[in-house]
């Protein structure tokens, strides 16, 4: 009986041992894969190195210079169209990119790093994706408002003109009103009033015209 237990105890301290040996080996077998991936993508950064020196050597001075025109007008173009960004646009490009550069690190620490280093660039992502959808919301706000519509400056109405009839003066005389120069105001059969001017013009005073 005593044989059993002392064999039982040995296994299970063999048990225990072996799972801490195997969560030990575990950040190593991570880090090692980290360094392969590393080691792998300066290899390909190497590579491509490489392959674009070997193909500018192959250039003549004439392709080179084109090359560098086409490379020069092209940031001068990028260039342009972020000075003519407004501020919001600016903002909301900032903020995509934000995104993007979280995004890939969230995937980046998913794949090499530990489930907290995952956890907190996923929530960083997370965040920078909020902040993105904000400033989109805000500059659409800004586009969607109406603008603010300019006063429009009232133009006087001319008083209009018209030649003076025989008639027109024998029509009732107006004594509380006087026309510009003291002229005699006449009220016309239907209300409107006006005054005959040295030119023997009849101008109304009122929009009722007789």
């Amino acid at each position: 009986m005593k044989k059993t237990f002392a064999v039982l105890g040995l296994m299970l301290s063999l048990l225990v041992a072996f799972q801490g040996v195997a969560q030990d080996d575990k950040p190593s077998k991570s880090k090692a894969k980290k360094e392969l991936s590393d080691a792998d993508k300066a290899a390909q950064k190497a590579a491509r190195a490489e392959k674009k020196a070997a193909k500018e050597a192959a250039m003549t001075p004439q392709e080179k210079a084109a090359k560098d025109a086409a490379k020069a007008e092209k940031k001068a173009a990028k260039d342009a169209a972020r000075a003519a960004m407004t501020p919001e646009e600016k903002a909301a490009k900032k903020a995509e990119k934000d995104a993007k550069k979280a995004t890939k690190e969230a995937d980046k620490a998913a794949m090499n790093g530990t489930d907290e280093t995952a956890k907190a660039a996923k929530k960083a992502a997370k965040k920078a994706e909020k902040e993105k959808d904000a400033v989109a919301g805000l500059k659409d706000d800004k586009i969607s408002k109406p603008a603010k519509k300019e006063p429009v400056e009232k133009v006087a109405k001319m008083p209009k003109e018209e030649k003076a009839t025989p008639a027109d003066y024998k029509a009732p005389v107006d004594k509380t009103t006087k026309g510009p120069g003291g002229a005699t105001v006449y009220v016309g059969p239907r209300g409107g009033k006006y005054y005959i001017n040295k030119n023997g013009n009849k101008t109304y005073l009122s929009s009722v015209k007789n």
